[in-house]
Formats: structure tokens, sequence, C-alpha cells
């Protein structure tokens, strides 16, 4: 009976995958995989981070009476006018220009309506076609019909100007997310993933049994949708927003029945003088820096700038090492020789001087941090890839490849590099918690990120003088030990799973 059911077991076994082999031993870490779940949570704080501490409702159902006269009145004494003045002159040749002066009319009208009720909303909208009437005859020549559409133009403007001003109209509430106009496409695109990454497990039972073991083809649908949804983010009509919701929300300016702010509702460089250095409370969670901005906010969006720098960095210098690595270890000869002494003379160079070397021609942006880092962080790399193409070129399904005419692209993609890459994904995980502590030094000595943008580095920089402010100094302090630890945890953990000792 024993033996029976021992041969399930035993065939399981022999069925496991390498991966699945590696994926086993690391989940038998239960601190690595703490970490893991700890680097989770911090990426989907970063990714939320606009739905987390903003100054912008995510939810506000009403309507903007102070805005709707600000735009009344510009449509008054600047669309509408600058528009008579330019079809006026004659000057109409410039197609462009004209373009641009009924766009101008266009949105101002267009967001006067969005304001109203359906009706009068409709009837201010049809004045709309008399403007276009007037580009058109301006198109074709003027004569007596532009000076016809002209006067049109002049009686309408009596007309809206009687009907439709702010003190005599009923506006009708709405249901907005002003968050929303805040959001890029490339929050698009990772909000995308992390949601599709979240739902996939569940979303998989209702897939027929054949799709469900073809994770490949999931992940490659998961990452097109997120291209195709920040794609036409990207593609929509962008406009600068410069409402204090809260403001006017207080004044009377907008007028709502709801409306739903994020947990820390203030803004990044939002600040409050006259609350300046105050300690942790139950207004401001981690308290407020010398400008009197909230510390939490400032520490949820500098997440985001710390872990795509070593995220970034890492993927550039592991894509150069592996690079330079295959041609070496593989390719051998002058080839070897020439890069292992362009590799010896990186190194001889202490990496965090060249960095800061490198940065002092160049003006401090998260890019070229990014870049610096990832140009000369590649060394290590390259040789664990290198030292496993001169372990693996000689073996035997190597040598097979090779007797049957296979390529060197194709034994070297397809055969040799993916045995070999384990050793480099655990230099990597390493890799990303070295390249967040490099970038929270170079913030911090000023040749980082520069300000008003938020990184942990920044943050603790501003602290350098106020040190009996504690909590300037220990909550990015904190935050910068806790996610190096973690990240280093996961590379252990990562290391011990492939590490062929352990797999009994």
């Amino acid at each position: 009976m024993a033996d029976h059911l021992a041969v399930p077991s035993q065939k399981a076994s022999s069925s496991e995958t390498y991966w699945g082999l590696v994926g086993r031993q690391f989940r038998r870490n239960r601190l690595a995989v703490v970490s893991m779940l700890f680097v989770l949570v911090l990426f989907l704080i970063a990714i939320a981070a606009p739905f987390l501490a903003s100054n912008r409702p995510l939810v506000l159902k009403g309507f903007f009476r102070s805005v709707y006269q600000q735009r009344f009145q510009e449509w008054r004494l600047a669309g509408h006018a600058e528009m008579l003045e330019f079809l006026r002159s004659g000057d109409a040749s410039d197609a462009a220009l004209r373009q641009r002066r009924l766009q101008t009319v266009e949105h101002q009208l267009q967001f006067l309506a969005s304001q109203l009720q359906p009706e009068p909303a409709a009837a201010l909208l049809a004045y709309l076609e008399d403007y276009r009437h007037a580009v058109r005859a301006a198109t074709a020549g003027g004569g007596a019909g532009l000076a016809e559409a002209l006067r049109k133009l002049e009686s309408n403007y009596a007309e809206i100007s009687q009907r439709f001003a702010p003190d005599a109209v009923t506006f009708q509430p709405k249901l907005y997310a002003p968050v929303l106009s805040t959001l890029t496409a490339l929050d698009i695109f990772f909000l995308t993933l992390a949601a599709g990454l979240l739902l996939l497990p569940a979303a998989r039972r209702f897939l027929p049994p054949d799709w469900r073991s073809q994770w490949k083809e999931q992940a490659l649908g998961l990452l097109g949708l997120a291209v195709l949804l920040a794609g036409l983010w990207a593609l929509r009509p962008s406009a600068l927003e410069t409402i204090d919701y809260k403001r006017q929300l207080r004044s009377g300016g907008i007028e709502a029945s709801l409306a739903l702010f994020p947990p820390v509702p203030f803004g990044i460089n939002e600040d409050h003088l006259e609350d300046k250095f105050q300690p942790p409370g139950s207004r401001y969670w981690m308290g407020t820096d010398g400008n009197g901005r909230d510390l939490l906010t400032r520490m949820i969006w500098g997440s985001r700038i710390s872990l795509s720098v070593g995220f970034v960095a890492v993927g550039i210098y592991v894509l150069i090492g592996i690079l330079a690595g295959t041609a070496a270890g593989y390719f051998r000869g002058w080839v070897d020789m020439a890069l292992s002494r362009l590799i010896e003379v990186v190194i001889c160079f202490p990496s965090f001087f060249l960095i800061l070397a490198v940065l002092a021609f160049l003006q401090p942006s998260i890019v070229n941090i990014m870049i610096v880092i990832g140009i000369t962080g590649w060394t290590t790399e390259a040789r664990l890839v290198r030292g496993e193409f001169l372990r693996l070129a000689d073996q035997e399904f190597v040598l097979a490849a090779k007797a049957l005419g296979v390529s060197d692209w194709r034994i070297i993609f397809r055969h040799v590099l993916p045995n070999g890459i384990a050793p480099v994904l655990v230099a990597a995980s390493f890799g990303v918690a070295s390249a967040i502590l490099i970038e929270s030094s170079l913030s911090f000595l000023g040749f980082g990120i520069s300000i008003p943008v938020p990184s942990w580095g920044g943050i603790l920089s501003e602290a350098r003088e106020n040190f009996r402010y504690w909590w300037i100094t220990i909550f990015p302090g904190l935050a910068i030990f806790s996610t190096v630890t973690a990240y280093n945890l996961v590379g252990e953990g990562v290391r011990d799973a492939i590490d062929p000792r352990l797999k009994v």
C-alpha cells in the first residue's frame, strides 16, 4: 500500500520543471516570502499613489460655479472678441491660426454647456455652427457671406451674454472624477498591469481548460491590453487644470453634494506655512516639513522615484551585462580578451564616485540617474554571464546543436542563455537594492532628483539642518532601510532556491 502511494509522488516530482522546483524552494523561505510581499505592497502603493495621496477628489458630484463664471468671461473678453477681430482684419490666410481661434471658442462653449441642464446645453452648443460657418466663409474668400456671418455672430453674442450669464442659468449637478486628470499614459499602463495581475487568478477559472496553462499567452494578452489602453489615454486631449478643489469647496465656487477625497488629501507640493514642522498627528499622519507639506504624501509619491530608479537602472545594466558577457563567453578569443580588459578597467573606478563624476556634468534628473547607474554597474552581470557561457559552451547539448548546424544566434539565446540566467537573476535582485541606495545617496548629496519632485533621499536631505524634527529623518530613513533590506532578503531567497545543494 505504501509503495502504491509513493508512485504518484515520484511521478509528480519527476515531472516538475526547473523553475517550478526553484519556486517551491523559494516558498519554503518564509522570510524571503514576507519580503517579497512587502516589495509587492510597495509597488502597489507607488502605482496607486494618485488614489492614495492627492488634493483632488476621487469622486465629485456637483457643478463648478466659479469656473463657469471664469470661462464665461474668457469667452466674452477673449475667445469671441479675438475671433471676430481676426476675421474682420481680412488676414484669413493662416489656416492653422484660424483653426486655433475656432477651437478656443469651441472649448469655452463646450465647457459652459457641460455645466447646464440638457435643454439649455443643447441650445448653447447650437451657436457653434455659426462660428464654423463664419470660418468657412473666411476661407472661401470673405465678401458678402463673411459680412453676413459676422453680423450673425454679433447677434449671437448679445443673446448668449444675456441668456447664459452665470446668474441667469440653472446648473446641472454631474458626477466627476477629478483625480483622473492627473493620470498619465504610464500610470494607465501600470494600473492596467496591476489590476490584471490581481484579477488574473480569479479570471482564469472562467477560461477554457486548455487555456489555463497558457501563461505566456495570458501575459502577452495582458501586456497588449495595457499598451492599448495607455495609447488611447495618450491620444485624449489634455488640458492644464489648476483648480484648488478644497478652497473652491469651502468658498462655494464648487457646489457639491458629494466630494470624496483620497485617504491622504494633500498634494505633493501643497504647502501650509502655518503648519510647518508639525509632528505626526491626526491631520498629518507623518507630520510636515519646513514648508508645511504633508510628509506622508511626499513619502508615497517618493516611492515611485526610488522603485523606478532601482528597476530601470538594473534593467539597463543587466541588458548590457548579458550582451557583453555573452559575446565574451561564447566567441572567446580576441573578443573575450577585449571585453575582459574593458570590464577590468571599469571595475578599477569606484562606482559611486564614477557616478558622481558623470552627474557633475549632467542636469540632475531621474532619467540621467537611471542611465548613469545602468552604464556603470554592468560589470558584475557581464562576468557572471561570461562564466556561465564558458561552463556551458562545451556541454553535450551545445555540441549537439553545433553538430546539427544550428546558428550561433539560436544556440546562444535558445540553449545556453536560459540555462545560465539564474545567477544573473540573483545578482539583479541585489542590484535593485543597491540602485535604490545609490539614488537615495545622490539625492541626499544634492546630485539626485531636483526639487520639488519628491524622493526618499531628497526628503532625507531636507532634514540635514533640522535634526531636532525627528519625523523628517526617521520616516524616509526607515523606508530606505526596510526596502533595501527586503530586496536583499529576496535576493538571498532566490540564491538559496537556485543553489543545487538545496534541491533534495
